[in-house]
């Protein structure tokens, strides 16, 4: 496997992305909260990148299902119903609903990764859980991988290069040797300096501190929880309607709870694409 990284959406032509596996990680929110909100039963999220294309689809749409999230500057955008932070995106909040999401930085990466052959949602939350998903695409091992971190506003961003850093670490583990871009090489070095106590380096971090001004707190302390939620949101083309699954346990609850169902939701599958 080859991997690379880049540190910011912004620097990437969608057409590079074109058939290729890619892993999309904003840990500061937007990947740590749509995991949340698939967990809790949204029927599928719309990344769009921007304001007026959210407002258009929900437009167009003109269902009382459909949600307006999304927030610009970390803070909810005003009209909208739901923000960036996942303690929103609660069963009662979103079960069954479709959700038109405009982040600052995740959507952005999210939309230009539409022509992706295949496209996970990660972060901390389900670090694992996407090594078990990259594992179970048939041939990986030949495949280039891409990790697109979605940096804080065209900036490098350290939570995320921290994340992309143990996301190679762990498949390093699963695979053994591996060809590193020197991107890859950068934040895996990074992941070496920093990922030692993750917590602290996303609250230290300038998008921590932000979201630490803003009350967001406990988003912070969520976003840093490793493997908390075993679920791997899927982007296909422009939506995000499928979840893999990778605990018993978790699968058993969204069983229990009426939300999981055979249609795009799998737990330990031998190929998921």
């Amino acid at each position: 496997m080859q991997i690379t990284v880049h540190f910011s959406p912004n620097h990437v032509d969608e057409l590079e992305l074109r058939d290729k596996v890619v892993v999309v990680i904003d840990v500061l929110r937007a990947s740590t909260t749509i995991t949340y909100a698939m967990r809790s039963g949204a029927r599928e999220i719309i990344p769009v990148a921007t304001v007026a294309a959210a407002m258009k689809i929900v437009g167009n749409l003109h269902s009382t299902s459909t949600v307006l999230c999304g927030e610009r500057g970390g803070k909810r955008i005003e009209g909208f119903k739901l923000g960036n932070s996942p303690f929103e995106y609660t069963e009662e909040a979103v079960r069954g609903k479709a959700l038109i999401l405009t982040t600052t930085n995740g959507a952005v990466a999210l939309t230009k990764s539409k022509h992706a052959r295949v496209c996970y949602v990660s972060s901390f939350v389900n670090l694992t859980a996407t090594v078990e998903a990259l594992a179970a695409i048939p041939n990986i091992d030949s495949e280039n991988l891409i990790i697109l971190t979605s940096g804080r506003e065209d900036e490098f961003s350290l939570e995320d290069a921290t994340c992309a850093g143990l996301l190679i670490t762990r498949l390093m583990t699963r695979f053994g040797t591996m060809r590193l871009s020197d991107s890859a090489r950068a934040a895996l070095s990074v992941y070496h300096q920093y990922g030692g106590d993750i917590y602290r380096t996303l609250v230290e971090s300038d998008h921590g501190r932000n979201l630490t001004e803003l009350g967001f707190d406990e988003d912070i302390r969520a976003a840093s929880q490793v493997d908390s939620v075993p679920l791997v949101p899927v982007l296909e083309q422009t939506a995000i309607k499928k979840r893999l699954v990778f605990s018993d346990q978790l699968r058993a609850e969204l069983l229990e709870r009426g939300i999981l169902a055979d249609d795009g939701m799998v737990a330990r599958v031998a190929k998921v694409a």
